[in-house]
């Protein structure tokens, strides 16, 4: 949950989460995927996340 917290503190966006599989973890915005960890074999930063995202907001 920390990552929602910091994407909604810094964004100032309201943000969802949603269980699935164990250890699985992707993002979208808009219905479109901008993250995923079986991609990247990794969690993303904070920031890294938020520098995804910012452009997607500003359509």
């Amino acid at each position: 949950m920390r990552l929602k917290n910091e994407i909604e503190r810094e964004l100032a966006i309201p943000t969802r989460v949603r269980m699935g599989a164990p250890g699985a973890l992707d993002v979208f915005v808009d219905g479109e995927k901008i993250y995923s960890k079986s991609k990247t074999g990794r969690l993303p930063s904070a920031n890294e996340l938020i520098n995804a995202i910012r452009p997607k907001l500003a359509r």
